[in-house]
């Protein structure tokens, strides 16, 4: 197998207690031509100080330390600008790799002359007496999905960008939107919408650590309307690039209004109420679409109508 260099683009904050688990699982990839960027996003615990920690011991790691707090979005992007591979893989600092990750996802990358390689993902549910869970969804066999496919995946379920290694050139004009949560999902249907052969690996590859405090887990907040924002945003896209994905985009950002639209009448604050507003007027001006959807099931369409009343 050719030795080509692969970024490895891990944005850290708030993760000195899993950050060690992290790198080591980087450091002892089978595959060893990787250029490790690690990317301090001005974390108040010691995770800044283990990465330095650990570029002392191995060459190939790179330390970048932002001068304020700017979220991962800003992270990942300015490891995309500092990377030198020909390929991309993103983590999190507080997840770790199987050892032959690296390594799998380029030979089957190959294998299947994809533009993009998915690995399968063991999720790690962290009790409050420290222990582990390991859930894993049912397992599907290797495939390969088109442009098409792959962005119907985005839009009915859900996606993420780390666990798959990318073609550099993927990124040549694409960044994470900065200042948002759930920037995954419009950058997956980005990158997904120009390619060719996307392939999805049943074998797991990436252990996805869930945290009772992590972004994902903690209460509803203000800042989840970026959900909205986000699935307004690709119903545009898939408009101008792929009209018969028009019912899946609409799926997504009805479901996600109602879901924001339910959570906000939970907040006091003054922003939640004309959030709240705005919201109901868009679910009302949407409603006779989420009556026709093929995608939402009978409780969201009644929840549509309840919600547009």
């Amino acid at each position: 197998m050719n030795k080509e260099l692969i970024s490895v683009i891990v944005p850290v904050y708030g993760v000195e207690q899993y950050l060690p688990d992290c790198l080591n699982s980087l450091i002892h990839q089978t595959y060893e031509h990787l250029e490790i960027i690690l990317v301090d996003d001005r974390s108040p615990d010691r995770s800044g100080e283990i990465c330095d920690q650990y570029a002392t011991k191995d060459p190939r790691i790179k330390v970048i330390h932002l001068n304020r707090n700017s979220g991962a979005a800003v992270a990942r992007n300015k490891g995309i600008d500092a990377a030198s591979g020909e390929y991309l893989f993103f983590a999190d600092g507080d997840d770790w790799l199987v050892s032959d990750t690296i390594e799998y996802l380029l030979m089957n990358m190959r294998k299947y002359n994809a533009d993009c390689c998915v690995g399968g993902c063991i999720t790690v549910l962290e009790g409050g007496d420290g222990s582990l869970e390991y859930c894993r969804r049912k397992q599907v066999p290797d495939r390969c999905l088109s442009a098409r496919e792959a962005m119907r995946h985005v839009l009915l379920r859900e996606s993420a960008v780390w666990n798959r290694l990318y073609r550099r050139s993927a990124f040549d004009d694409i960044r994470f939107p900065e200042g948002r949560i759930n920037e995954d999902e419009p950058v997956a249907l980005w990158l997904y919408s120009r390619m060719e052969r996307i392939v999805f690996l049943e074998k797991a590859t990436y252990f996805y650590r869930k945290r009772k405090n992590s972004v994902t887990t903690s209460a509803f907040s203000l800042r989840e309307l970026d959900c909205v924002t986000n699935s307004r945003e690709n119903l545009e896209f898939v408009k101008t690039v792929d009209p018969d994905l028009i019912p899946a985009a609409e799926f997504k950002y009805i479901k996600t209004m109602l879901w924001c639209y339910v959570n906000l009448r939970k907040l006091k604050a003054p922003q939640a109420r004309e959030a709240g507003k705005e919201l109901h007027r868009e679910i009302r001006k949407n409603r006779r679409i989420a009556l026709r959807n093929p995608y939402l099931g009978v409780l969201l369409k009644v929840l549509a109508v309840l919600c547009a009343l």
